[in-house]
C-alpha cells in the first residue's frame, strides 16, 4: 500500500514567483482532502505570520487528511506547529559532510543531538514526527544510516527519502531504498525533485523498492523545476498498480486548472493528463482507431480523469475526422461536403482547421468556392 503527501502549499509556494494567498490556500486543502491524499503539508508556521495562520486554519478544517507542518530541527518551530495543532511535523536537517562543514559548523554528533532532541521533543508533545535527512541521495551513507537509527531510536515515524537535487535515475533509486529499508526497521517516504525530468520516474522506482508515502505537488510546481506530480502519481498507480484508495480522479482537471490559475503558471499543452493535447488525436489512422475503441491509443480514458477527447482537422487528417468535428457541431453532410472540408485540411499551409471555419460552409455557401476548392 501506498500514501500521497500533497506539499502543493509548502512546496509549491516555494516555485520563483508563486504566492497563495490564504483564502487560496483554503479552497486547494479542501480540493486535496475531496481528492482523497492522506498528508497535506500545509507550510512551515515560522516563516510569516499569514503562513502561521493558514496552517493553523488548515488544521482545524476537520478534513479526512492528517495535515503536516514543515519544521526545522529546532523547539521553536515545534513549538509554532503545535500551536498550530498540526497532526504531523517533518522536521528537516541536512547531515552531509559538505552542509555539516560549510553550512551548520557541526560535527555529525552534534547535528545528531539537535535533530534528536527534537524528535523526542515533538513525540512529547503528541506529534507523529516525519525527519527528512535533506539531500538524502548525494549524503554519505554512513551519515545517513547513523542519524536515522538514532531518530528511530527517539521514536521517530517515519523517514523521507529526499532526492533534493534531482540527482537519482530509477535503477539507482529503487536500489538505494532497497538497501536502506534492508538497513533500518522504519516507514520510508520519497520527495523527488524534477530537475532532469526524473521526478515520476524516481518515485515509483522508490515505491517499487518498498517506500510507502510519496510527496507530491499540483502540477509538479516547487523549488527550481518542481517535484512529482500528483496527477502522474496517481493515474501511474492506478494503471500500472491498480491502486486508486477512492480518489477522485476526476478531479484532476478541476485541481490542476485551479492551481494554474492561482499561481499564474500556465498548464504546458502537452503536460501528461491535464494538458490540452493530453487527449487531441490527430493522425488520420489514429483517429480512425480512437473512434472504433479509445484504449487503441488510450491508455487511460479522458472521462476517469474528468476530461474529454478531441479530434484535430488538419493535413494529418482523415474522413473520420471529419465526420467526429461535425458530429461535435451537430452538422450533417453530404459525401462532397465531406470530402471538400477534408480537401480544404489537407491544403491548408499552417494550423488546424478551426470550428468556425468549419461553420462557415455551411452558413455562408456563397464562401465555399473560396474556400473548399
Amino acid at each position: 500500500m501506498v500514501e500521497i503527501l500533497d506539499t502543493t502549499l509548502r512546496e509549491g509556494e516555494q516555485t520563483p514567483g508563486v504566492t497563495f494567498s490564504v483564502e487560496e490556500k483554503l479552497t486547494i486543502a479542501n480540493l486535496l482532502d475531496d481528492f482523497g491524499v492522506n498528508i497535506i503539508e500545509a507550510g512551515h508556521p515560522v516563516v510569516t505570520e499569514d503562513i502561521y495562520n493558514t496552517v493553523k486554519l488548515i488544521s482545524n478544517q476537520g478534513f479526512n487528511a492528517d495535515i503536516l507542518a514543515h519544521c526545522r530541527a529546532k523547539k521553536e518551530d515545534i513549538n509554532s506547529a503545535i500551536s498550530c495543532d498540526v497532526d504531523w511535523v517533518g522536521i528537516f536537517f541536512c547531515v552531509s559532510n559538505k552542509r555539516l562543514n560549510q553550512q551548520f559548523k557541526l560535527d555529525l554528533e552534534k547535528a545528531i543531538e539537535q535533530i534528536t532532541n527534537t524528535i523526542t521533543y515533538a513525540k512529547d508533545h503528541g506529534l507523529k514526527v516525519r525527519y527528512t535527512p535533506e539531500d538524502t541521495t548525494r549524503t554519505e551513507y554512513e551519515n545517513l544510516i547513523k542519524v536515522s537509527r538514532a531518530a528511530i531510536e527517539s521514536g521517530v515515524d517515519r523517514i523521507s527519502i529526499a532526492d533534493t537535487v534531482g540527482a537519482m535515475t530509477p535503477i539507482n533509486m529503487y536500489n538505494f531504498v532497497k538497501k536502506i529499508k534492508s538497513d533500518l526497521n522504519v516507514d520510508l517516504n520519497v520527495h523527488c525533485h524534477n530537475d532532469l525530468g526524473l521526478a515520476t520516474a524516481n518515485s515509483l522506482a522508490a515505491y517499487e523498492a518498498g517506500a510507502t508515502l510519496i510527496d507530491v505537488t499540483v502540477n509538479g510546481i516547487g523549488e527550481r523545476v518542481g517535484i512529482t506530480s500528483l496527477s502522474e502519481i496517481c493515474l501511474a498507480l492506478n494503471c500500472f498498480y491498480q491502486i486508486n484508495h477512492n480518489w477522485k480522479l476526476n478531479k484532476l482537471t478541476e485541481i490542476s486548472q485551479t492551481i494554474s490559475n492561482y499561481s499564474g503558471l500556465n498548464i504546458p499543452p502537452n503536460m501528461p493528463i491535464v494538458g490540452e493535447n493530453a487527449f487531441s488525436h490527430k493522425a488520420g489512422l489514429h483517429v480512425s482507431a480512437v473512434v472504433n475503441d479509445p484504449s487503441h491509443y488510450e491508455l487511460f480514458p479522458a472521462e476517469l480523469v474528468g476530461r474529454k477527447r478531441n479530434f484535430i482537422l488538419d493535413k494529418m487528417s482523415g474522413i473520420h475526422t471529419v465526420r467526429k468535428k461535425l458530429e461535435k457541431l451537430k452538422l450533417e453532410a453530404n459525401k462532397d461536403d465531406l470530402e471538400k472540408i477534408l480537401n480544404y485540411a489537407k491544403q491548408k499551409r499552417k494550423g488546424m482547421v478551426t470550428e468556425n471555419e468549419i461553420l462557415n460552409f455551411f452558413t455562408n455557401q456563397e464562401n465555399e468556392n473560396i474556400m473548399f476548392q
